[in-house]
């Protein structure tokens, strides 16, 4: 926080300067200036919260600079210094503008009381306007998701082409001609999603999209479009390249590598030669999800492969046996079998996107009529659903093995005690510095990650990652309150890696960053 004192006479200026103590209130820069002029230099460049202003100065008088302020909207808390024979001159205006004032000559309390409430002011000005930022970034999010719904409920074909839609398609800077599309599906975005984001959806979105900015840069328009969880449309000017169909790989690739590089994520990518418009897509998409499904999601980068030898086992013909594990409780035995399943599928050497999609769907009708276990049992259970266009069979085989496990949890209720939470949040409480996981958690405790995740926040109202945030803010306010530390050190026995990640993370939670923490609550 910065702080300019404004007087022409000096010994005004250090007099104020030696009258607080600057690092009590938490001023890290002092500046002067000996008239109006120079003062709005220094607003410029500083952009101080809190401004000492004399009113009789040269070049520039204090009025004439208060004036300046409040036409040039600077955020900066003005007090006033004014001798008693021009306190009834600038009485009115020192009130009309919202300043304080201390009169010369003034004591050292005078000086501190006015700085104190000064800064409470810009504090609550700061916080609000911080506020009206955040609904309005809230706002504009909510108008993006919007947006990409509508376009996405188009792009699957569910609604006409509309005016709106064309006017939210303007609004991503595409033509309307000459469209470059590539289909993409993650291949282990749940493994991701857990590993990296503790299931945090919006995060994950937010880092692949911005990725996705960085990767393709500003040189030609771009739209990364959500169909669903697994089918993302990236949507390019594809007038840009003509008809170079080289550079308009080179940019696939590398959106493709900056995934990989940055956050560990595989991707299938189906696309066609040529260009598409905004009116005949569908055809195009189509063609892009006609080469995804003939492509082998068993070998590295699923190329188009002829049809496997072998038929397809048939996942039905498991639905006694796995009925009975549910029944029982028995998690490793109905573990073994979902094994066993995707093990024949490897063995057939080849499986395209199409067969492994028949096997989906034979999954959802097997988990419907297991479903119906634990209707009677519990409504705590959601429908158990396996997306159609998972393209990674060990993505697939965990998916179903978790939604199994989330059944016979919801059939056997002594595994959804509160006792089995308060282990996990005992845990949590002594292993909070830990590299944790939902996929670990569930390891340790034998429950589904989607099972942890629901039952911790019924719980206790918080998420398993908001939790594990606030075990780590309050141990690192006491590294910094009763410990010399330094910054790196706490961050790192707090499991971060990166001492400025860990830095915003706690002014997030706490207000104010690390230092300034430190220097407030240090032990005197």
């Amino acid at each position: 926080m910065n702080v300019l004192i404004v007087d022409d006479e000096e010994h005004v200026r250090e007099a104020i300067d030696l009258s607080v103590d600057w690092e009590k209130f938490g001023v890290t820069g002092r500046y002067m200036a000996e008239n109006g002029i120079e003062a709005l230099e220094c607003l410029k460049t500083y952009k101080p919260a809190v401004m000492f202003c004399d009113m009789r100065m040269p070049q520039m008088n204090g009025i004439e600079l208060l004036q300046k302020i409040k036409e040039e909207g600077y955020d900066t808390h003005v007090i006033v210094i004014s001798g008693y024979d021009d306190f009834e001159y600038t009485r009115a205006t020192i009130k009309a503008k919202g300043v304080d004032y201390i009169l010369k000559p003034f004591r050292r309390k005078d000086v501190e009381d006015a700085l104190q409430k000064a800064i409470q002011v810009w504090k609550e000005h700061s916080d609000s306007k911080q506020t009206e930022m955040e609904r309005g970034y809230m706002v504009r999010k909510a108008d993006a998701l919007l947006d990409e719904k509508k376009l996405a409920s188009y792009f699957r074909g569910e609604i006409p082409l509309s005016p709106s839609v064309r006017k939210i398609f303007e609004k991503t800077g595409l033509p309307e001609q000459s469209i470059k599309i590539a289909l993409i599906l993650p291949k282990n975005r749940k493994r991701i999603l857990d590993q990296r984001f503790m299931m945090d959806d919006d995060l994950f979105t937010y880092a692949v999209g911005n990725i996705a900015q960085y990767a393709l840069g500003s040189h030609f328009a771009h739209y990364l479009c959500r169909l669903d969880d697994y089918q993302w449309l990236l949507l390019m000017g594809g007038d840009t390249w003509g008809s170079n169909e080289d550079d308009y790989k080179f940019y696939v690739d590398r959106l493709m590598r900056a995934w990989k590089q940055t956050i560990q994520l595989d991707v299938m990518v189906g696309s066609n030669r040529g260009f598409a418009d905004l009116t005949h897509i569908h055809k195009v998409i189509g063609d892009a999800r006609n080469t995804l499904l003939n492509g082998d999601v068993l070998s590295e980068g699923a190329h188009p492969s002829a049809k496997a030898p072998h038929e397809l086992p048939s996942l039905m013909n498991e639905l006694f046996l796995l009925k009975k594990v549910i029944e029982t409780g028995n998690k490793a035995f109905a573990t073994d079998l979902l094994n066993k399943y995707t093990d024949a599928l490897r063995q057939r050497g080849a499986l395209l996107l199409k067969e492994l999609q028949v096997c989906t769907m034979e999954a959802n009708l097997l988990l419907g009529r297991c479903k119906q276990l634990v209707q009677n049992q519990t409504d705590d259970v959601q429908v158990p659903y396996m997306p159609l266009w998972i393209n990674d069979l060990d993505e697939w085989e965990k998916v179903l093995v978790d939604q199994v496990h989330t059944l016979i949890e919801g059939l056997n209720p002594l595994t959804s005690s509160g006792r089995s939470m308060a282990d996990i949040k005992d845990y949590l409480d002594t292993h909070f510095y830990e590299d944790i996981s939902l996929t670990f958690l569930a390891e340790q405790f034998h429950f589904s990650p989607q099972y942890i995740s629901k039952k911790f926040k019924d719980t206790y109202h918080t998420t398993v990652v908001s939790y594990l945030t606030d075990l780590k803010m309050e141990r690192a306010k006491a590294l910094l309150e009763g410990t010399t530390l330094s910054i790196a050190d706490i961050a790192n026995q707090l499991g971060y890696d990166d001492e400025n990640y860990f830095s915003k993370v706690f002014k997030k939670q706490v207000g104010v960053s690390p230092f300034p923490y430190r220097k407030e609550n240090e032990i005197k």
